[in-house]
């Protein structure tokens, strides 16, 4: 069978385009339940959050994107909150395939991380969606020939920090003569970058395995360097949930 397709291996064009949504795209199949929202905090919602799983780094470095960022990410914290729809402590209760997006010459499977909500920090989910789904492009494996089964065998244990803005808004940058947004993005919701979008418990502090410089302090100061200099995720939550 033909090996999928992973998103580290496409050039650099095609994920602008890809980030852009710049083309209407079809429905994927075989999705299971969807994970209901929940705006309320449930008693211990957060506990557990400074647990470090391991085996959990190698499901969300699937969705790194090296070289990909369009625009720079948020230079801290609560930069990344304001650019954020909401801040959610959350569960990853399945992946699926989404859609398909791009021209016809260059054409891009989504996956879409289910989350299920535990608690909303900062911000508020849109109201509409009955489930919160994080797209990522690309098929995030090049070692099955079914990504989405590969993915749901090794779904990650814990909760996550999710930095998450709605796609229904415009991005902050978008590739020149790009058309209006399409209805299938309302669905769905995106990382506020690449860089930090999101947060989970290493194993000496806390860490964002979707950054493909996590760990890296040279540069600017971005978001992810700012929730990484947190030893425990509880720490950083707290920090975002003072925001409001």
């Amino acid at each position: 069978m033909k090996k999928m397709v992973s998103f580290r291996a496409m050039p650099v064009a095609m994920l602008i385009t890809v980030t852009s949504v710049t083309a209407a795209c079809g429905n994927g199949g075989g999705e299971v339940t969807a994970a209901p929202q929940n705006e309320t905090a449930r008693p211990g919602a957060t506990a557990g959050l400074d647990t470090h799983h391991p085996e959990n780094a190698a499901f969300f470095e699937r969705f790194r994107m090296p070289n990909a960022l369009l625009v720079g990410p948020p230079e801290n914290l609560a930069a990344g909150a304001d650019a954020a729809t909401a801040v959610i402590v959350a569960e990853v209760a399945d992946v699926r395939r989404t859609r398909v997006v791009g021209p016809p010459e260059a054409r891009v499977p989504m996956t879409g991380v289910v989350l299920r909500p535990v608690e909303t920090l900062h911000g508020k989910l849109r109201p509409e969606l009955k489930d919160v789904v994080v797209e990522f492009p690309g098929e995030a494996t090049v070692d099955s020939p079914d990504s989405i089964a590969a993915l749901r065998a090794s779904l990650p244990q814990g909760k996550a920090v999710w930095f998450l803005r709605w796609q229904g808004t415009p991005p902050p940058t978008s590739k020149p003569g790009a058309g209006p947004i399409p209805q299938e993005s309302r669905k769905f919701y995106g990382v506020v970058s690449l860089d930090g979008g999101m947060f989970v418990q290493g194993p000496e502090n806390v860490v964002s395995p979707i950054a493909a410089d996590s760990g890296e302090t040279a540069g600017p100061p971005t978001m992810r360097k700012a929730g990484e200099r947190f030893d425990k995720l509880s720490e950083l939550a707290k920090r975002v949930r003072a925001l409001d």
